[in-house]
């Protein structure tokens, strides 16, 4: 009877070594994260962005179009490299630049007829509703050569509105 006791103990060892042996394989051949991921915590996920509908109900948006000529150098200057800013004009009549509103086209779209459109789109806070006059302007690359300016436009005049502004760029 203690000879089967100690066959048994013994075997209990074996499967156990076994089992630690097999569980630092698996740990190696995951990769370090599998040996860690017990016990570290990971960060929540970031919440995802606000959805334009959530926005639009509690503001606007102000969309520019820009139409590129058909004879638009798109090797010397892409698209990338243009920076739209918005300005805002004071009661003495000079312009000031909307610092949250300034960036680079959205996107460029080609319709069936070959027009070339960018567009650029911004956010307007509920509290800004039907203000104005603003301005789009839009230039090329850092060195700030002008290549379009918008008519005055006020800011839409209700939540959910777009105003949408159109520019034609010269080459």
């Amino acid at each position: 009877m203690e000879n089967t006791d100690f066959r048994s103990s013994r075997l209990t060892l074996h499967v156990s070594r076994l089992c630690v042996f097999i569980c630092t394989l698996l740990t190696f051949a995951l990769g370090p994260s599998a040996a860690y991921a017990s016990h570290v915590l990971l960060p929540p996920p970031p919440p995802p962005p606000p959805q334009p509908a959530t926005q639009a109900s509690t503001g606007g948006f102000i969309e520019l179009r820009v139409q590129f000529p058909s004879t638009w150098l798109w090797d010397e200057v892409h698209w990338q490299n243009l920076w739209t800013i918005v300005q805002w004009q004071d009661q003495a009549g000079r312009w000031h630049e909307v610092s949250g509103w300034q960036g680079q086209l959205n996107d460029v779209t080609v319709g069936t007829d070959g027009d070339v459109v960018g567009t650029a789109v911004w956010w307007v806070a509920k509290p800004d509703l039907g203000t104005g006059p603003f301005r789009w302007r839009v230039y090329q690359g850092r060195e700030r050569r002008l290549l379009a300016t918008s008519d005055p436009f006020d800011l839409p005049g209700t939540a959910g509105e777009t105003i949408t502004v159109r520019v034609s760029l010269n080459p």
